[in-house]
């Protein structure tokens, strides 16, 4: 029986302790629409003093390169 030794996942296919189901929960396309004025918004705040541009995407679900 092999290991993930990052997640404790077995790899071998058998049946014991897991995920017995997976649920995805989406919109019709998955993507966010934000105005230009909430874009700017958002920005602006990443750019405040001692405010971090990873603390910002977080809030506001979205990630570091999207800001």
């Amino acid at each position: 029986m092999e290991r993930d030794g990052k997640m404790g996942v077995q790899l071998d296919g058998s049946i014991g302790v897991g995920v017995s189901r997976l649920e995805v929960i989406g919109g019709p396309s998955g993507r966010r629409r934000r105005t230009k004025a909430e874009r700017a918004r958002i920005a602006a705040e990443s750019m405040m003093p001692g405010v971090t541009v990873a603390d910002t995407a977080r809030k506001h679900g979205t990630t570091r390169w999207q800001i």
